[in-house]
């Protein structure tokens, strides 16, 4: 049944992560110029930049927890597997924040600047970034949640017969 209140916020979680493979997530200054940087590749930030380093993993990444958001939202026969699944999306976000907002932009372009000989500033989009990611977390809990309590109301019905 697609009608239930979990379905809204899986639908909620399968959405969020698309959006946040196309919006700029932070701004890399350096000596000679200024970057943009999004879940796919850092750029030059002037009009029809150009690629300075791809990350793909990042957007591969976030498909992936579109994907399980959405195989979620359709497995609804199943509870038990709809509940898995939604911790393994659960997991597979926080592994890509991990990666997204700490190993990119301190790890990767950290060396890719020092090899060229400059330094670089990094400077986050804070407040869409932030609630988009909050918004992603809660929508997954309490999706699993009302799963697990739709699992539990059919168990205990299952008991009284």
């Amino acid at each position: 049944m697609i009608q239930r209140v979990q379905s809204i916020f899986l639908f909620i979680a399968a959405i969020i992560p698309i959006v946040l493979i196309f919006i700029p997530l932070g701004f890399l200054s350096t000596d000679g110029a200024q970057y943009v940087y999004n879940s796919i590749s850092l750029k030059e930030n002037v009009p029809e930049g150009l690629s300075v380093v791809r990350n793909y993993y990042v957007a591969f990444c976030l498909a992936l927890t579109t994907v399980l958001s959405a195989i979620a939202l359709f497995s609804f026969k199943n509870r038990v597997r709809q509940m898995r699944i939604i911790s393994i999306t659960e997991i597979v976000f926080l592994i890509t924040l991990f990666i997204m907002l700490w190993v990119c932009p301190d790890m990767v372009y950290g060396k890719f600047f020092s090899a060229r000989g400059e330094t670089f500033a990094f400077d986050y989009n804070y407040v869409p970034l932030i609630a988009l990611i909050v918004v992603e977390a809660v929508s997954l809990f309490l999706a699993n949640r009302f799963v697990r309590k739709d699992e539990m109301l059919v168990r205990s019905a299952d008991r009284l017969r």
